[in-house]
Formats: structure tokens, C-alpha cells, sequence
């Protein structure tokens, strides 16, 4: 009986230590995810500033280019043809691979992320002159996106861009607000620190990494929403437009 009752109070403190055990392990869990989210939202407050401008300009640029297009169209409907030949023959140049395919999700996300990795995007970190190749990417991407919904819509229906951009546009564009964001913060925090040698002054370390730690967050936030925004482009968008297109 003593035996029993021993071995029943050792299987109760095993119990309990690992109940508090779970319990500690649980808290530390939440304090992490409570951590991540204060510096998350410490970062976008200090930089509400820039994603709005960039939010702004983007979506600007996105309805004045289908504005414009729709009229385009509109006044001169022989254009729709030219376009859509401008576009297969585009195609007969760039090898897009199949949809459903892993090379597929690969050339959408190294070409969406490609400011991160490929030399010739990267110029837009340089100091200055970066700022001024941002500004020119940012208002092609937006002519581009106004320009090939409405073709889309024209030639195939209202619900084809809808179907065909919606899934993966609602990951994809807020990635480029990121990634334009990351960016400019980059510019902003390296800009200041220049000049600031320049004039023979001290610079802020503390600012300047708060800067870069800011601009990485979101670089890490758009590449995150880049690799998700591409596989639903993959594999779930080319389903859709099946749909639409019966």
C-alpha cells in the first residue's frame, strides 16, 4: 500500500510539473507573439506616413491608367485588337512557363521580389539616384496594372480581372506598398546620414538603425506576402479564369 501510494504521489508531482511546464512554455509563446506584434505595430506607426504617400500614389496611378485605357478604347476601339496583338507577341518573346507549374511560382515571385535579389532592380537602394528609379517603377507597375485589367475586362469580360486579379492582387499590392516602403525608409535614414557627414555633423546611430531595422521588417512582410500572392496566382487564379471562361 505504501508502495502504491508513493508511486501515486510521484505520477501526481510528474503530472503537475508538466502541466506547469506547458503552462510556462504556453506563456513565453504568447509573450513572443505579443512581443512580434508591439514591434509591428511600432513600425508601421513610425512609418504611416510613407505607406500612405505610397498607397496613394500607387492606387493613383492604377485608376488614372484605366481611366485613360477605358477612353482609349472607348474613342478608338480598333486599339483593342493592337494591344492584344502587342501582348501575344510579347508572350512569343518572354518564356512564361504553364500555370500550375513550380516554374510558374518561381517567375512570378523572383520577378515580383526581384528588387531584393536581381542587380539590375537593385538600383533602387543606391542613395539618390535609387529614388528616382523607385518613383519611375512605382508609376509603371500602377500603368500597367490600370491598363491590362481594363484590356482584360474589354476583351473578355467585367468578371474576367476581377476573377483573374483579385485573389492574389489583394496579397500582391499591398507586398509592392511594402517593398515601395521599405525602400523609401532606406533612402530616407541613408540620404540623412550622408548629408549629415557631409555637413561635418555626427549621425544618429540609434535613428539610423531603427531606420534600417524598420526597412528590413518590411522587405521580410513583402516577400512573405509575394511568396503567398504567387502561389495563389499558380495554382488557385488559372482555376478561377476556367471558371469565368465556360
Amino acid at each position: 500500500m505504501r508502495n502504491s501510494a508513493t508511486s501515486a504521489a510521484d505520477s501526481n508531482r510528474h503530472s503537475l510539473r508538466f502541466t506547469d511546464m506547458r503552462k510556462s512554455s504556453n506563456m513565453q509563446h504568447a509573450q513572443r507573439i505579443a512581443s512580434i506584434k508591439e514591434v509591428l505595430r511600432g513600425c508601421f506607426r513610425r512609418n504611416r506616413t510613407s505607406i500612405k504617400a505610397v498607397t496613394v500614389s500607387l492606387l493613383s496611378v492604377v485608376f488614372i491608367s484605366g481611366f485613360v485605357t477605358l477612353l482609349a478604347f472607348t474613342i478608338t476601339p480598333p486599339l483593342i485588337s493592337m494591344v492584344s496583338q502587342i501582348i501575344r507577341s510579347e508572350r512569343s518573346y518572354i518564356a512564361i512557363p504553364p500555370p500550375f507549374s513550380e516554374a510558374l511560382y518561381y517567375f512570378i515571385f523572383l520577378n515580383n521580389s526581384g528588387a531584393f535579389w536581381n542587380p539590375p532592380k537593385m538600383i533602387v537602394w543606391a542613395p539618390f539616384v535609387g529614388l528616382l528609379v523607385l518613383g519611375l517603377d512605382l508609376v509603371l507597375n500602377g500603368i500597367v496594372l490600370g491598363a491590362i485589367a481594363v484590356w482584360a475586362g474589354v476583351t473578355y469580360g467585367v468578371m474576367y480581372p476581377i476573377v483573374g486579379l483579385t485573389p492574389h492582387g489583394v496579397l500582391e499590392i499591398p507586398a509592392f506598398i511594402l517593398q515601395f516602403a521599405s525602400i523609401i525608409i532606406w533612402q530616407q535614414v541613408s540620404i540623412k546620414a550622408i548629408l549629415t557627414k557631409l555637413g561635418g555633423r555626427g549621425v544618429d546611430m540609434q535613428e539610423f538603425k531603427q531606420g534600417i531595422k524598420d526597412a528590413l521588417i518590411f522587405a521580410a512582410l513583402s516577400i512573405l506576402l509575394f511568396a503567398l500572392a504567387a502561389y495563389i496566382e499558380t495554382y488557385i487564379t488559372p482555376n478561377l479564369l476556367e471558371i469565368v471562361r465556360r
